[in-house]
Parts: C-alpha cells; structure tokens; sequence
C-alpha cells in the first residue's frame, strides 16, 4: 500500500479537522487549509451515515481499542468511493481529546 493509498485525518472530540494529511488531498479533493479548524469530519460521510455509523465507530474506537470496517466516503465534488475506515482513540496526558481516521479507498 503506497503512502499516497492512505489518509491520515485527524480530529478534536467535536468532530472538528485539526490535521489533514498523508494522501488525504488526492484522495478527499479538500485542501488542508478549507477543512482545518473549519470544517467537521461529517464532510467525508453520507448524511446518513452521520447519524448511524458515526455514533457506534466512535463507541467502537472508544471501547474496543480501533473501529474498521468497509464504509462508503464521500469527495469534495460528491462522488462516493468504497474504502476501508479505520479510527482510533487519540489521548494526551491520560485524556480522550479526539480520533484518528486512517482512509484506505478500495
């Protein structure tokens, strides 16, 4: 799996973008300066998925350690693609302080 084949996106406990990078502008279509601190991590979903998915891959990625699971990601122009998710838990010091999503498109 090449480095340009993976996004490494990060966010606050908001959902809030603090760090965009490793391949995520080639395979989003964002810029990192039109998501960080301005934009949520609801952007790459389907709406529905916001209200499903979002809430139990986060319980996941709490409880068990990581999420990942096949979903469907949406682009900057719409357009939707298949990728493997993974997220998991970010703390600093001891405190829950946001998630780390790591974006594999298939």
């Amino acid at each position: 799996m090449a480095e340009e084949d993976i996004s490494v996106i990060t966010c606050d406990l908001n959902g809030l973008v603090e760090e965009y990078g490793a391949g995520a502008e080639d395979i989003f279509g964002w810029k990192a300066e039109e998501l960080i601190g301005k934009e949520s991590v609801a952007v790459f979903h389907q709406p529905a998925a916001v209200e499903t998915l979002v809430p139990r891959l986060l319980k996941t990625a709490v409880e068990e350690g990581e999420f990942e699971e096949e979903v469907t990601l949406v682009r900057k122009d719409g357009s939707e693609f298949p990728a493997v998710l993974k997220v998991r838990p970010v703390y600093r010091e001891g405190e829950h302080v946001g998630y780390m999503g790591y974006t594999h498109p298939l």
